[in-house]
């Protein structure tokens, strides 16, 4: 009876440490801080730095210290929009939609429209600064 009470207990313990590691994994990625964005767009590359402001799961990007969008992020995904209006006063909404690659680096796909243009898309990564 006490081999298999002590058993039991063991297996729970293990039961109970296992779910919390993975309960930690889901929520590891915090994208709060500074990061350096390569975005290619029609064979074109250029680099902006955002910061992101929040907590792992949500909150503002801010670039210039001008808050310009929202973000979240679920488990290692990444997702932002950003609204503004351009030097030309032409209203903009850029939407990223990617992944952590590691902590510190993300990569996905994002879409560029400008008021009165067509849409289109592109590519990015992006590391932490």
């Amino acid at each position: 009876m006490k081999k298999t009470l002590m058993i039991l207990m063991i297996a729970v313990t293990l039961t109970g440490l296992l779910l919390h590691t993975g309960c930690k994994k889901s929520n590891r990625y915090d994208i709060v801080g500074t990061w350096e964005f390569t975005s290619t767009l029609i064979g074109q590359s250029y680099t902006e730095i955002y910061t992101f402001s929040g907590d792992n799961r949500g909150g503002n990007v801010l670039y210039e210290g001008q808050a310009l969008g929202t973000y979240s992020v679920t488990g290692s995904v990444f997702s932002c929009t950003l609204e503004y209006y351009d030097i030309d006063d032409d209203y903009t909404v850029e939407v990223y939609n990617g992944s952590f690659d590691h902590d510190d680096a993300m990569s996905g796909n994002f879409t560029y429209s400008v008021e009165g243009y067509q849409t289109v898309n592109g590519t990015f990564f992006a590391d932490r600064l």
